[in-house]
């Protein structure tokens, strides 16, 4: 029977191309989407738009369907393949979500919200706020807190403490020999490259950890001040007061922008030690086989180049 343009197809036989935005974080493993309209079935094809990195052995739920296994290339999904704010298309077969297509480009992050210009020679644009793999976007809810996520020297495996301690959730150990020496990153000999990276690993690109020449650019270009981000601070002892929080306020020399970095304290054992007076942020260079650099400011002042154990669990200040 031949179609006239006056008749009328009933809604339910309009077939509409299926397209929805995944938000999920990096850090969510079992993504989910829903695409408006759109009736999932064996070889029906619809383009996903993710806000956030897609790692190796994530899963997408697709309109309910169940937990579907990535595949690009004839296998599993591998990182660095989709990256933030790329459009996707698949196939589905009825067992995995085929990769038919990739394109776009890294989504930028919102200096407003996210990253801080601070002029630097190397133009590097630092995060406002440490990493927390408990949040739904990596970060932690303030720049202004005590509370983030704890890592070992090249490791991507984020520790939150939990009522003040780590008791019952991560045992960082004593010593180099303890529970770090079973982890990837015990076996590096040189820095840690983007397979080690917990910024990478929880964000996604473009962000990833800050080397100790980098934390050493940021602080060859600022002035610590107090809370009202204008009055130097004399004396050794750059800790100030911002919102509750102790920290240091940096303030570039080269544009005025402001960044804060709180006295998150540290893991060790299974105790969450010196949060509100010391800071101690990771990078990812190695100092040697026991200890890797990191950044350090307590009463004593201010080391962006300091060495300690690397089983210990720092704060991590992504950059990109």
């Amino acid at each position: 029977m031949a179609f006239n343009s006056q008749d009328t197809i009933p809604m339910e036989q309009i077939v509409t191309f299926g397209y929805g935005v995944c938000s999920d974080a990096a850090s969510v493993t079992a993504k989910a989407v829903s695409l408006t309209n759109f009736i999932v079935t064996n070889g029906c094809a619809f383009t996903v738009q993710f806000s956030n990195a897609v790692n190796g052995g994530d899963t997408l739920n697709v309109n309910g369907i169940g937990a579907k296994p990535i595949y690009y290339l004839g296998v599993a999904i591998q990182s660095n393949v989709i990256h933030p704010g790329y459009v996707v298309t698949f196939q589905y077969d009825g067992t995995h979500l085929n990769v038919i297509s990739i394109t776009g480009e890294e989504k930028p992050a919102t200096p407003s919200d996210l990253y801080v210009d601070m002029g630097l020679p190397s133009g590097l644009l630092w995060a406002r706020r440490n990493i927390d793999v408990t949040q739904p976007d990596g970060f932690a809810a303030s720049e202004f807190q005590y509370l983030c996520s704890f890592f070992s020297w090249g490791n991507i495996e984020g520790h939150n403490p939990v009522n003040g301690s780590f008791a019952n959730v991560y045992d960082w150990g004593s010593n180099n020999e303890g529970p770090y020496a079973s982890t990837p990153g015990a076996k590096l000999t040189a820095n840690a490259g983007l397979s080690f990276d917990g910024a990478r690993a929880v964000l996604g690109a473009p962000w990833r950890d800050p080397s100790t020449e980098e934390f050493k650019e940021l602080f060859d270009n600022i002035d610590y001040v107090q809370a009202d981000g204008v009055t130097v601070v004399s004396g050794t002892d750059k800790r100030v007061d911002v919102n509750n929080v102790k920290g240091i306020y940096l303030r570039s020399k080269i544009n005025g922008n402001l960044l804060f970095f709180p006295c998150s304290g540290s893991g060790s054992g299974a105790s969450w030690n010196n949060a509100g007076s010391n800071g101690l942020y990771w990078s990812r260079s190695l100092n040697s086989q026991a200890s890797g650099r990191y950044l350090l400011f307590n009463s004593g002042g201010v080391n962006p180049q300091n060495t300690h154990n690397r089983y210990l669990g720092f704060a991590r200040r992504p950059v990109q």
